[in-house]
């Protein structure tokens, strides 16, 4: 009786073991499958502020290079005063130069008079008799003292002439120089003045520089930071997509297009693009994209079809169960726009509405392939589902058109 007990007890005991080995995995898997997108979020809040840092950087970088660029241009009107100032001193230099030649002129025509008063006076001495030779060579009394004077005032009167002329001439010179020397002190003045103001523009150059430069590493830093975010991002997004759809995750990027399907996990389309019969109202309306939808489709990640910039977003409405009336988000409930500028020469813009939850912010931008919500049934809705809808410069059209190889 205890052998068939303990065989019972063994029995129940390995049924338990197993069950809870079923039974757990899809609980492990849930907690893990919620862990990964409270991380993407977080993270792409994260990314969302580090782009926000990047571009406030790039702002203050171009702002600080607008000053580094003005002081520039005030060092390069500093370099061309002093050029000019260089210039009027050379100028004086040469007029000085000149000046200078000319009383050197001057005095040789000074010597050349005197050279020639003693030649006259020589001559003189040769010719005279020997009383006006007596009178020249000294005088012995005062009226011989007098005879002496007359005949050197007669002789000399014409070379006095001359070198007073060239005595005042070489005054005026010298005068002329004096006040062209007093122009190259003030020159002098000013250059040294400007060379003050240049080493001042200088000095707030390098710091100028210096802050352009920290702001631009800092840049880079962030830069680089935000590239790591995104790296993580993408792969918890690979464990994320692998979780709930295993290896057939469909992120094929279409080789017309080069978009990746919306819903990864989900191709089947149960709504087409065009005209139908609205299911609440009953009338026709034309239908502005396609639904994507399954039976296990609540709560799948929805995903960027390429990069872009997200423009819109609404993500307040409350009602997530099957609501055919709800006006929240003009009947789209929460749901993300993103205008993916020019593909191909033509601008794409996109719709993901109806969402569960949305998982970027209004200005973002977001990479191919990025989560940017789960599918729900907010808004005017019957079930859950995405609509997905495609605007080509301007007007919508059928987002099949860009799936056909695939789809």
């Amino acid at each position: 009786m205890k052998t068939f007990v303990k065989k019972t007890l063994l029995i129940l005991l390995c049924v338990l073991t197993v069950a809870l080995t079923f039974t757990s995995a899809p609980v492990v898997f849930a907690s893990r499958e919620s862990d990964l997108k409270n991380d993407i979020s977080d993270l792409q809040k994260q990314s969302a502020a580090l782009e926000k840092d990047i571009k406030r950087l790039k702002s203050e970088k171009a702002d600080q290079k607008v000053i580094v660029d003005a002081i520039q241009k005030k060092i390069a009107n500093t370099q061309a005063q002093i050029r000019r100032c260089n210039q009027e001193i050379e100028k004086v230099n040469s007029a000085i130069a000149k000046n200078k030649a000319e009383i050197d002129a001057r005095n040789k025509e000074i010597e050349k008079t005197k050279l020639e008063f003693k030649k006259r006076l020589r001559a003189i001495y040769m010719t005279n008799s020997q009383s006006s030779v007596n009178i020249l060579l000294g005088a012995e009394s005062f009226s011989d003292y007098l005879q002496l004077a007359q005949l050197t005032s007669a002789i000399s009167a014409h070379d006095k002439k001359i070198m007073e002329e060239i005595v005042a001439t070489i005054k005026v010179l010298n005068e002329k120089n004096a006040e062209n020397q007093k122009l190259i002190e003030e020159q002098a003045a000013v250059k040294n003045d400007i060379l003050k103001i240049q080493q001042q523009l200088e000095s707030e150059e390098n710091e100028a520089l210096g802050i352009y430069n920290k702001i631009a590493a800092e840049q880079k830093d962030v830069e680089a930071d935000n590239a790591d975010v995104e790296a993580l991002i993408k792969s918890k997004e690979k464990e994320l997509n692998k979780i709930l759809y295993g290896s057939a995750g469909n992120n094929f990027i279409n080789p017309i297009s080069g978009f990746v399907w919306p819903v990864p996990s989900c191709t089947n389309v149960t709504s087409g693009y065009g005209t139908r019969i609205h299911p609440i109202t009953g009338k026709k309306k034309t239908h502005q994209g396609v639904d994507i939808s399954n039976a296990s489709i609540y709560g799948k990640p929805i995903v960027a079809i390429t990069d872009g910039t997200v423009y819109y977003v609404y993500s307040s409405c409350t009602h997530r169960s099957k609501r055919p009336i709800c006006s929240c988000g003009g009947g789209y409930g929460n749901y993300v726009a993103i205008d993916h500028g020019k593909v191909k020469g033509e601008h794409i813009k996109a719709y993901y509405a109806h969402m569960d939850s949305v998982a970027v912010s209004n200005g973002a931008y977001v990479k191919q392939g990025q989560v940017i919500g789960y599918v729900g049934t907010t808004g005017s809705s019957t079930g859950y589902h995405l609509h997905f809808g495609i605007m080509r410069n301007g007007t919508f059209v059928n987002p099949m058109n860009y799936y056909k190889s695939t789809k």
